[in-house]
């Protein structure tokens, strides 16, 4: 229904534009009444009408003043009621472009024929709103249908780098030196969780994307697409690796909870050169294939693994059992496909992690220590030479191998 605002300094008034015609029957709502100006304003934010019937003499503020502050603050429908000695202020009332006026004492057919008009006037706006709403979105979708279709060719190598320049100007793309690159495949042969879940490859790959563009959103701007072989690419303004795998690993959680399937990826800071998107896409199609290629088992054993890291007393068992196979077949498994015991992978993501923490100087060495899974940090300052070739306090301080 359409609201309606009464305003008027006179009860006598404001109770018989309340009873002069059948305002519901109309689809007219009557949702307040003001005596004075400073209140039908106040009245007009609150209630936000469609339309106002406002008196030209009002105390406090009169009804002329009162359209000119509501135009500053919200569009209506403005109706004034006037007396014949004030028809010079109606004139002035015209010119503030409300809708129409009305003359005391209001006539019943009169007022329904203003009422009508203004309920076609509303009708119109709303039609044209509506219309402008699909007309931005047509709009939308039609620019990010022409961004990525110049990211695809891009990532493709079938552009030079003035047609790159130019379009990422044109498109006003958030992409530099500093942006992180980052490609997202989709394991169609591994089911997570308990319950099987059965997608279609176009489903699949929708879904997929959603729940990439749904993390990242909250980080904005990201540019995020698929490419022609269904994998998911991003260009991302993260350069922070502890808040990139932050946002990474709440990717792959919400796909085992939405999807039950696992979700792989590369990414890699895209530098100065940053117009070869092309042959860093390439480098990261690698590298996924490399990491696709493993067994179900041992990539749902890394994932983990790289998951349940900080906890000290994580075992080969427990990884074992929590992916259905014996202890000794997954270590088999991982030394013939990852090329590691199952000690040695842990201890690699552990100080892989560790070496992130080591650039927040808020951190303390044993602080970093606990973080990623060791009790002691004599252990783990063995374990991190053992993999960095420095001590953590040596590394700390610059010395890096």
């Amino acid at each position: 229904m359409w609201k309606l605002v009464i305003a008027d300094d006179e009860p006598r008034i404001r109770r018989g534009l309340k009873q002069v015609l059948p305002w519901e029957e109309m689809g007219i709502e009557v949702v307040g009444e003001a005596e004075d100006g400073l209140e039908a304003l106040e009245l007009a934010k609150s209630t936000r009408p469609d339309i106002i019937f406002v008196d030209i003499n009002m105390p406090f503020m009169d009804g002329l003043a009162f359209v000119e502050q509501l135009q500053l603050e919200y569009k209506c429908l403005v109706i004034v009621i006037t007396g014949h000695d004030e028809f010079s202020y109606a004139q002035k009332a015209l010119k503030l472009k409300v809708f129409d006026y009305i003359l005391k004492p209001v006539i019943k057919s009169q007022l329904q024929e203003l009422i009508e008009r203004a309920i076609i006037e509303l009708e119109d706006n709303k039609l044209q709103e509506g219309f402008r709403t699909y007309a931005n979105n047509q709009l939308q979708n039609n620019s990010i249908l022409i961004r990525d279709s110049f990211l695809r060719r891009w990532i493709a190598g079938l552009l030079d780098q003035d047609e790159i320049s130019r379009n990422i100007e044109y498109l006003q793309l958030s992409i530099s030196a500093a942006t992180r690159q980052a490609v997202f495949k989709v394991i169609q042969g591994t089911n997570v969780g308990t319950v099987k879940k059965e997608w279609s490859k176009e489903l699949l790959e929708f879904a997929a994307k959603n729940i990439v563009e749904d993390i990242l959103g909250k980080k904005a701007p990201h540019i995020v697409f698929h490419d022609e072989k269904g994998h998911i690419v991003v260009f991302s303004p993260i350069n922070n690796e502890s808040e990139w795998l932050q946002h990474c690993m709440a990717i792959q959680t919400k796909f085992g909870e939405i999807l039950a399937r696992m979700v792989i990826y590369m990414d890699r800071a895209m530098g100065e050169h940053y117009y070869d998107a092309d042959k860093i896409y390439n480098e990261l199609v690698s590298g996924i294939n490399i990491k696709g290629s493993l067994s179900p088992v041992v990539l749902l054993a890394k994932k983990i693994v790289e998951q349940s890291y900080s906890m000290p007393n994580l075992t080969l068992q427990e990884i074992a059992d929590q992916v259905r196979v014996s202890p000794t077949y997954l270590s088999k498994l991982l030394k013939k496909e990852v090329g590691s015991s199952f000690i040695d992978y842990l201890t690699e993501v552990r100080i892989n992690q560790a070496v992130l923490l080591m650039n927040d100087p808020s951190f303390k060495v044993y602080e970093i220590a606990e973080k990623v899974g060791y009790n002691s940090q004599h252990y783990f300052s063995n374990a991190f030479k053992k993999i960095t070739g420095v001590s953590p306090i040596t590394y700390r301080k610059g010395g890096r191998t």
